[in-house]
C-alpha cells in the first residue's frame, strides 16, 4: 500500500513544529528570538514610548539610562512570558536567572574578574612604560545617588536582558536544534556558541574588524560561561563588569599616554580585559571545583 501523502497544512505543520518535539522547531525559535525578544521590545516599543512621552527622560543622562533600562526590561519580560509558554514551553525558572546564594555568587565571580582583567592590564601596560596612570584630583560632580546606583540599576538590566536572549535562549536553542539533528550533547553545546556569537555581533551593528573582535572574543566568553555552569550568573556578573566597572569603579583613575607597537592597537577594546577575566574564573573553577565543568545537559530539552 502506498503511504499516505501529507496535506498542505501538514507539510507546513511540518516545517513549524518538528515530529518528536511538539514545540516550534529550534531554527525558528534561533531565528524569532532576536527581532521578538531584543529588535521589538528594545529599539521599537522602548525608544518610541521614550520618544513619545515627555516625562520619561531621554539623552545621555544617567536617569535617561535607567529610564530606558526599565523601560526595556519591562518590555522583554512581557514578552518573555509567553514566549516561554508558548514557543518554548519552558518555565521561566529555567532562564538562567535565580536569587539563589550560588548564582549571586558567580555573579559577583564575574563582575570581579573583570575589574581584574582591567587593573592587570593597565597595571602592566604601566609597569611596561606604556601609560601612566594617576588619581584623578576630584569627584565626579553629580550625587553618589546618580553617580553609583542608576548606572547599576540602568547597567544590570541591560546586561541580564542580553544574556538572556543571547545566550540562554538563542544558544540553548541552537544546541537542542543541533541535539535534535544527532549531534551528541558536547558538540552541540559547544557548535551553538558561534551562532549565538554572530546574532550577537549583528547586535551591535559594527563593522571594522577590530571591533568585530573585540564582540567575537566577548560573545564567545559569555558563551562558554554558561556553558560551564547552565546559569547566567557569570556571564551577566561579567557583562555588567565590561559596563560598570570603565564608568564607576575606574572613575577616579586617570590614564594617560599610549601603549606602543601592536598592543596599542587593541588598548582601547575590551577583549584583552575579558581573556584575562575569564582565565581568573577558570582558575576558580579549578580550585573550588577541581575541574572545569561543562554543562552539555543545555543541549537536551527539559521535560
Amino acid at each position: 500500500m502506498a503511504p499516505a501523502r501529507r496535506t498542505v497544512g501538514g507539510r507546513l505543520r511540518s516545517v513549524a513544529v518538528g515530529e518528536e518535539d511538539p514545540r516550534v522547531r529550534a531554527t525558528w525559535r534561533v531565528l524569532l528570538a532576536m527581532p521578538l525578544l531584543w529588535l521589538l521590545t528594545g529599539g521599537v516599543l522602548t525608544g518610541n514610548l521614550q520618544d513619545a512621552l515627555g516625562i520619561i527622560p531621554s539623552g545621555g543622562s544617567p536617569g535617561s539610562g535607567l529610564a530606558s533600562s526599565l523601560l526595556h526590561g519591562g518590555f522583554f519580560l512581557i514578552a518573555l512570558v509567553p514566549w516561554a509558554r508558548y514557543l518554548d514551553r519552558q518555565p521561566l525558572s529555567t532562564y538562567g536567572i535565580s536569587m539563589s546564594r550560588d548564582w549571586l555568587g558567580d555573579f559577583l565571580l564575574g563582575f570581579g574578574a573583570v575589574v581584574i582583567g582591567q587593573t592587570a592590564w593597565i597595571t602592566a601596560n604601566s609597569v611596561s612604560g606604556g601609560t601612566a596612570v594617576r588619581l584623578s584630583p576630584s569627584l565626579p560632580a553629580e550625587p553618589v545617588l546618580v553617580w553609583l546606583v542608576l548606572p547599576f540599576g540602568a547597567l544590570v538590566l541591560h546586561a541580564a536582558v542580553q544574556q538572556v536572549v543571547f545566550f540562554r535562549v538563542i544558544l540553548k536553542n541552537a544546541a537542542e536544534g543541533f541535539h535534535s539533528r544527532g549531534v551528541g550533547v558536547r558538540r552541540a553545546a559547544v557548535a551553538a556558541i558561534p551562532v549565538a556569537v554572530a546574532l550577537f555581533i549583528s547586535m551591535h551593528g559594527s563593522a571594522t574588524p577590530l571591533r568585530i573582535l573585540d564582540l567575537a572574543v566577548a560573545g564567545g566568553i559569555f558563551g562558554l560561561l554558561y556553558l560551564h555552569t547552565g546559569e547566567l550568573g557569570l556571564g551577566i556578573g561579567a557583562h555588567f563588569g565590561a559596563f560598570y566597572s570603565g564608568t564607576v569603579v575606574f572613575a577616579l583613575i586617570r590614564v594617560t599616554g599610549s601603549t606602543a607597537g601592536p598592543l596599542g592597537a587593541i588598548d582601547r577594546y575590551g577583549f584583552p580585559k575579558m581573556v584575562i577575566a575569564y582565565l581568573v574564573v577558570l582558575a576558580w573553577l579549578t580550585w573550588r571545583r577541581g575541574e572545569i565543568p561543562l554543562q552539555t545537559a543545555i543541549a537536551q530539552v527539559r521535560p
